[in-house]
């Protein structure tokens, strides 16, 4: 991609316990001592992030060429879905405004993103691109953040609701908007590369895509894993650790592309006030699928912690880990029992 890449390393699976994916009661490090298994991994550069595969399977050479699919998916995907890709067709629409024949995945993602942007009273929102974009020319080559009159100019091309579907077309319907996936796409692929390996009988899978996260092929013995989240500002070590039984989750942070050194100004813009959100440092949230928890991540940063965990509570199969400017964690009770559990 033509952007410079920022791994977002949040999520971090903890090797406690029996391991991170095991198999009858093993870990999976004695499994491949004993040979009875192998640790295959591929980490490629797509969708403005890394992309990291791992299959634990006795046999390499299939999972080699599993993971190459996978692969081959994604960059199809990517093709599609990228911002930063300039042939592919988001870039195509926020060219030109509309594009007569999206394909289902487009169509798919851009429906999806206007359901979570009613779930969240518009926290989410992919239309968000006219502001974004002004707040990184803003602050490029050491500048600082725009002045109000822009911010407010910048506003009135934002919205959801502008963003009309017809069939197959997809259109913009106020001059100079622009869509960014960023905050849905990767959790997307990251669904469509774990269905496909799954779909080849692989059942003990991890993949990620810079912090959305599934997991495939449940511990044997019953266990849940235990998932390590690193220090928001620290950077080193768990700030938390959790078990959770759920395969999809996803974190977004302030600190992902921070425009200053203080987190205050970063790459979340409210699109409802044209600001950067000042609560929250870092939202981790499990979902149902990566899709759904990479976008209300995205969210919850907007919404702030209690508005959040008000909103989550009210969802089925969402949990959430909030933690704010001055590292204080919060969390929905579903949350606070996973925490228990890994501490148990």
């Amino acid at each position: 991609m033509n952007k410079p890449l920022s791994r977002r390393d949040f999520i971090r699976l903890s090797a406690v316990g029996a391991g991170v994916i095991a198999l009858g009661g093993l870990g999976v490090r004695e499994l491949i001592q004993a040979g009875a298994a192998r640790e295959v991994s591929e980490t490629r550069a797509l969708l403005g992030t890394f992309i990291s595969i791992k299959i634990i399977e006795t046999e390499e050479a299939p999972a080699k060429a599993a993971i190459s699919d996978a692969f081959a998916e994604i960059e199809r995907l990517s093709a599609i879905l990228s911002r930063h890709d300039p042939a592919s067709e988001l870039s195509i629409l926020n060219r030109a405004g509309f594009i007569e024949s999206a394909s289902p995945e487009l169509l798919g993602v851009v429906q999806k993103a206007g359901t979570f942007a009613e779930i969240t009273g518009g926290a989410f929102d992919v239309s968000v691109l006219p502001l974004l974009d002004l707040y990184a020319m803003s602050f490029a080559d050491g500048g600082g953040p725009p002045v109000e009159r822009d911010i407010q100019a910048a506003r009135e091309k934002v919205g959801y609701s502008l963003i009309e579907i017809n069939g197959r077309r997809v259109s913009l319907a106020a001059p100079g908007m622009g869509i960014t996936l960023d905050g849905i796409a990767k959790g997307f692929v990251v669904d469509q590369a774990a269905a496909l390996l799954r779909a080849r009988g692989l059942t003990q899978v991890l993949v990620e895509a810079g912090g959305d996260m599934a997991l495939r092929g449940m511990r044997e013995d019953g266990q849940p894993w235990k998932i390590g989240l690193t220090h928001p500002r620290a950077m080193a070590g768990y700030y938390e650790v959790f078990s959770t039984s759920n395969d999809c989750l996803a974190t977004s942070g302030d600190y992902e592309n921070a425009f200053t050194p203080d987190y205050s100004w970063h790459h979340i813009i409210d699109p409802r006030i044209g600001h950067s959100p000042r609560e929250v440092a870092s939202a981790t949230v499990i979902g149902p699928d990566t899709t759904y928890a990479d976008a209300m991540a995205t969210a919850a940063m907007v919404l702030g912690v209690s508005d959040s965990l008000a909103l989550f509570e009210k969802l089925p199969g969402v949990q959430a880990l909030l933690i704010d400017k001055n590292m204080k964690r919060h969390f929905t009770s579903g949350f606070y029992n996973l925490a228990r559990a890994a501490a148990s």
